[in-house]
Parts: C-alpha cells; sequence; structure tokens
C-alpha cells in the first residue's frame, strides 16, 4: 500500500480540562479504567498513569458507563508491563481543535536508534556486539503560509506562550488518524524572503508514542 500525506488535515487542541482521577485500570484488551467522573464516548484524553508505558498518552474513551470507560486499542494484559494496582492515575479531555490550513511542508526529525556496543577479549574475531537502548527525541515541524487573521495564529501563538503540553492531531487522508502530545513551539514573526510568500514555523517535540485509529 502506498499512502502520501497530501490532503492530511493537522489540528491542535486548544483547551485541557482539568484533571479527573483514575482509581484502577485493570488488566484487559483495552483496558478500562475505574472513574467517578467517565468522559463523553469518543473523547480524546491524556493519560496519566502509575504505568510508564501508559503514562502521557492519548487515547480515545470508548463505551463509557457510569464510573468506567475502556482504554480504546490499549491492551493493558501483561501483568509484567502492567502490574495490578499499579496503574492510578487521571485523565484529561482535550478540545477546542483549531485546524491547521495553508500548510506548504511538513518535516519529522529525530527518532533515530541509538545503541551499547561491546566487545570480549577472549573474542579471537575481533567482532563488536551490540544492543538498542533510547530513541532520540523525536520533533514534526510545520511550515505554515503567513495569515494572521486565520484561528491557528492565534491559537499557536497562545500555545507558544503557555508552554504546556497540547494535542496534536492528523487527520489522514485514508480516513485514519494520528494523535500525538506535544510541546509547542510557535515564531510568530513570519519568514521574508524576496519573490516568496512569507511563512511561519511551528514545531512540536513529541513527550510519548504516537496513538493511531484507523479508519471507522
Amino acid at each position: 500500500m502506498q499512502l502520501f500525506p497530501n490532503g492530511t488535515v493537522f489540528s491542535v487542541a486548544t483547551a485541557m480540562a482539568a484533571a479527573i482521577a483514575i482509581s484502577a485500570i485493570s488488566n484487559a484488551d483495552p483496558g478500562v479504567a475505574t472513574t467517578a467522573t467517565p468522559p463523553l464516548d469518543g473523547d480524546i484524553c491524556v493519560l496519566q498513569s502509575g504505568w510508564p508505558a501508559l503514562n502521557n498518552r492519548v487515547v480515545r474513551a470508548l463505551d463509557p458507563t457510569a464510573n468506567s470507560f475502556k482504554l480504546d486499542g490499549y491492551d493493558t494484559t501483561s501483568a509484567t508491563k502492567f502490574p495490578a494496582g499499579a496503574g492510578v492515575g487521571s485523565f484529561q479531555v482535550a478540545s477546542g481543535w483549531v485546524p491547521l490550513s495553508q500548510v506548504t511542508n511538513i518535516g519529522k526529525s529525530g527518532g533515530d536508534q541509538q545503541f551499547a556496543q561491546w566487545q570480549y577479549a577472549e573474542d579471537p574475531t575481533g567482532q563488536q556486539q551490540q544492543r538498542p537502548t533510547f530513541k532520540n527525541a523525536k520533533v514534526i515541524t510545520l511550515k505554515l503560509d503567513y495569515d494572521p487573521a486565520l484561528a491557528w495564529y492565534d491559537a499557536l501563538d497562545k500555545a507558544d506562550e503557555a508552554k504546556e503540553a497540547i494535542v496534536l492531531r492528523a487527520a489522514l487522508p485514508n480516513g485514519s488518524t494520528l494523535y500525538y502530545l506535544v510541546y509547542p513551539s510557535f515564531d510568530a514573526d513570519p519568514s521574508m524572503d524576496l519573490n516568496q510568500n512569507m511563512a511561519n514555523t511551528a514545531t512540536f517535540s513529541l513527550i510519548s508514542k504516537l496513538t493511531r485509529y484507523d479508519a471507522a
């Protein structure tokens, strides 16, 4: 399958609701969060959890009841990765989505795998070995044609001043959607190159792994 990014619509959430406590998350597929005030079905939430693999992750709420909701797409069955009782935390609902129009370039950098390397003195071949360690921080950079009359200009400027984490959404042309928890940075001062459109640059530093949902 080939899929070009042409037609992708990026948006940012301009509001994050107050954090609501999660008293437990089950070991299930998908995991079920227990809370006194569940989100609405389909709400996009940011999780804070005692489980590092689930902390700072974006999740879509699924099938809420009076005191619980499912973490759409998150398999928490592994008791090793998700120790029972340790997943308590909170969630915040992201809302106020503002589309980013007039995007002329999409850049991604970082994520390079780093390795620990070693060799043994008794190995006559002198062959080094390596195993993966961490990956470099990832950054998404968008270039947008300058237009301060558009809603995204003010939204990104305010996000830059706040320096708080926000959710970035990428709606792909095949109907699937990517969500990123990011720290935003925005240069409200446009570029000024002769014979070229003035432009702004928005930079989004990823805090955690992306969350992907296929088309309904």
